[in-house]
């Protein structure tokens, strides 16, 4: 007997790159902070128990050079923030091409928690002067140098948890929805891999002319609801877009990239109830799941051995629907060129 090898969709290399050179950029940057965090007590102990205590050659070079010191920390702070807001924006963009529109994946408790730490540091970095330069002064503002540096540690690994935690959320919507975010490079053309439905060919389909979304518009009347639209460019990638139920068609028509394959489905999706469903018999499924929350569209191949897994979240959807990848009540085209 022969195994059928599997293929799990993946995010872009680019992207897998990039959050490691972020993760870097932010492991460096708490290496500052534990660096800054170890001068300012020793130098403080200094201060409090008198020359002959000595310091360390390092420690030496770090409180000689203080204030350069802290605006390279600052200056790593602000890049990190920089960094991490344009990673995420990357990858929301990425998200939503496998219909996670709203990113929802790339949120976490440890962002709001380390925007709190920087803000928390730098209200104590605005208020620490010493007042006159007695020995005294200097090592109460050292202490609470000490302080926002470890305020600032505590974010960057917090940050560092919410940037892991994050990589494995975007990886496991990607696999999920089945959705292959990795694009084909040269002119190779990708094949689908074996466990994957092929989508029927361009070639063999007519174009989605004003009579083909005219009978679009006439289903979704008919059917009451929204209509599910099935998107597909490329070998694998697919998602989804809504048909109002008016037939107002303008926004979608215009949302779709030419050479798209689109086939609409005249079942409406609906909040259905999942333990009574039983799905005609099919090789694969479309999956259709608007998230209850912040109801983003997802698109999930489903085999008959998925089928139980992609029921128990379509409990907690808002609507739901599993077409047959061969439905003969489907309608399919190929959008034109503008």
């Amino acid at each position: 007997m022969t195994t059928t090898p599997t293929s799990t969709a993946r995010p872009t290399q680019a992207w897998e790159i990039q959050t490691i050179v972020l993760m870097a950029a932010i492991g460096a940057s708490a290496l500052l902070s534990m660096v800054l965090l170890v001068s300012d007590l020793v130098v403080r102990s200094f201060l409090l128990s008198g020359p002959e205590s000595g310091l360390l050659p390092l420690v030496d070079a770090v409180a000689r050079h203080g204030v350069s010191v802290g605006r390279l920390f600052l200056l790593a702070t602000i890049a990190a923030l920089a960094g991490f807001l344009w990673w995420r924006r990357a990858t929301r963009s990425m998200l939503s091409e496998a219909g996670d529109r709203a990113g929802t994946a790339t949120s976490h408790w440890t962002i709001p928690a380390w925007y709190l730490s920087i803000g928390a540091a730098l209200t104590i970095r605005s208020q620490n002067k010493a007042p006159d330069d007695t020995r005294d002064a200097l090592a109460t503002m050292l202490t609470w140098d000490a302080v926002q540096t470890g305020i600032r540690l505590a974010g960057l690994a917090l940050l560092l948890v919410g940037v892991w935690k994050i990589r494995a959320r975007v990886r496991g919507v990607v696999a999920e929805t089945g959705v292959a975010a990795r694009r084909p490079s040269g002119k190779v053309r990708l094949l689908p891999p074996p466990d994957r439905p092929v989508a029927p060919a361009p070639a063999d389909l007519g174009p989605a002319d004003d009579a083909f979304w005219q009978r679009v518009g006439q289903l979704a009347g008919s059917a009451g609801g929204d209509l599910a639209l099935l998107e597909t460019t490329g070998a694998v990638t697919r998602r989804w877009v809504l048909v109002p139920s008016t037939g107002e068609l303008t926004a979608v028509r215009a949302a779709l990239p030419p050479g798209a394959v689109v086939t609409a489905f005249p079942e409406p999706p609906a909040a259905t109830d999942t333990t009574t469903f039983a799905p005609a018999p099919a090789d694969f499924y479309h999956g259709f799941l608007e998230d209850g929350q912040s109801g983003a569209l997802r698109y999930q191949v489903v085999s008959p051995d998925r089928m139980p897994v992609f029921l128990d979240r379509a409990r907690h959807a808002r609507r739901w629907a599993l077409y047959p990848t061969d439905s003969r009540t489907a309608l399919h085209a190929v959008v034109e060129p503008a």
